[in-house]
């Protein structure tokens, strides 16, 4: 990436982790899904189970704009959220309206009498990811230039100082940051936060 470079940011993922010992049933998942295509906003098609697939997708909610997913990507359970179609506005609009989409399904998720056991979610523990090698190759070019975009807003979520942010070493992933708070956080407290 050529110094000055202004990027737009597309293809955004989040993916917010489950605690540790969540052992979530992928029945319930899909029914939680399934819920959200009829009187939500977002246009929502179809649920799929991929719960045979090893480190992936386990539930996947197919939408038009933005889909997720219980996600077993990197053998680490959580809910993430992938944009589709294109997003307008700055790259700080981008990034603040992806996590607050992503915690406010984690929080309705949490809320859901649909589980048995309901889904509980670290909010300082959460992946960042461009699902696109070609505006984001996953080097340290670009982790110099997206990293004064996401600063501003994690420190509005966890304090400034109060994370730290680490990109994937292996250049043959896609560009993806680990974001960790120093304290813990819940969904509703980082919900809060970003107002």
């Amino acid at each position: 990436m050529r110094k000055g470079l202004i990027m737009d940011l597309q293809n955004i993922q989040w993916k917010l982790h489950l605690a540790d010992g969540s052992s979530p049933d992928p029945h319930e998942w899909f029914k939680a899904f399934a819920t959200w295509i009829q009187g939500s906003p977002e246009v929502f098609v179809d649920v799929a189970d991929y719960s045979h697939v090893e480190d992936g997708p386990v539930i996947f909610l197919s939408g038009h704009i933005v889909c997720y997913s219980l996600d077993g990507a990197g053998r680490r359970l959580g809910l993430l959220y992938e944009r589709r179609q294109p997003a307008e506005g700055s790259n700080a609009e981008k990034l603040r309206e992806s996590l607050t989409s992503l915690l406010k399904h984690a929080q309705l998720l949490e809320d859901d009498e649909t589980f048995t056991r309901k889904p509980k979610f670290l909010a300082g523990d959460i992946k960042f990811i461009v699902n696109n090698r070609g505006i984001a190759p996953n080097n340290e070019a670009t982790f110099a230039a997206l990293k004064p975009e996401l600063e501003p807003l994690l420190a509005k979520v966890y304090g400034p100082g109060a994370f730290t942010l680490t990109r994937e070493p292996d250049t043959r992933q896609r560009f993806m940051v680990y974001v960790k708070a120093k304290t813990p956080v819940t969904v509703g407290e980082a919900l809060k936060k970003l107002g």
